[in-house]
């Protein structure tokens, strides 16, 4: 899952971080991925709270995988096999745990926009509004994935993604904004940005999943 939606950790200018933002050094991506892993966890926990983890980490693999990709793959090669190891041994896993299989076919949609996300990234740029859009849906996606392996319905998963996409997306066009406009303007800015971005994130994502499993 490419990380075009969040900001690298050094702040250039907005031009060179469309060019050379190396995914795995986004912070974003990464705030995001585990949020919906965590609510995706929480919400489908019928058969067990394992299941569903270890779907959330073959999407960790998927994403070193598409984020080595995104930015060359013969320099990062090793990056590349450790993701596709972490993400078949992660499903393998989930499976013997009883991971209920209907999230399998799901996954072919996460991974239909991750590869949208990587062709976008690299024509257009990881801040152009098509791309973070692309990124973030792909991110987000390992939300229902993971509760339907861990024993939700298709309807509570669709409903969690529904929940958690517009919102990531609309705080991704924040910051991107206040990265291009300047008002980010130091590393110092940046990180205190992020940690309020994960905070917003870990709160609503646990806000949502508590209410789906209450209702």
């Amino acid at each position: 899952m490419s990380s075009s939606t969040a900001l690298p950790t050094e702040v250039s200018s907005p031009v060179e971080a469309m060019r050379k933002l190396d995914p795995m050094r986004a912070h974003g991506a990464w705030i995001y991925l585990c949020a919906s892993v965590t609510a995706g966890a929480l919400v489908g926990a019928n058969y067990g709270v394992e299941p569903a983890m270890l779907v959330g980490t073959s999407f960790v693999g998927a994403f070193l995988v598409a984020a080595g990709i995104a930015v060359s793959v013969r320099r990062k090669r090793r990056q590349i096999v450790t993701g596709l190891g972490l993400a078949i041994f992660a499903t393998l896993g989930a499976l013997a745990f009883q991971a209920r299989p209907q999230y399998l076919p799901i996954t072919l949609l996460a991974a239909a926009l991750a590869i949208a996300t990587v062709i976008l990234a690299k024509k257009l740029g990881y801040l152009a509004p098509a791309t973070m859009l692309t990124g973030v849906a792909a991110l987000a996606m390992a939300a229902p994935v993971s509760a339907i392996a861990g024993g939700a319905t298709m309807l509570r998963a669709a409903t969690l993604f529904g929940l958690l996409w517009p919102v990531y997306s609309w705080r991704t066009f924040l910051v991107a904004a206040a990265y291009t406009g300047g008002i980010v303007s130091s590393n110092a800015e940046l990180r205190s940005r992020g940690l309020q971005e994960a905070a917003l994130a870990a709160v609503w994502s646990l806000a949502v999943a508590i209410t789906l499993r209450i209702f």
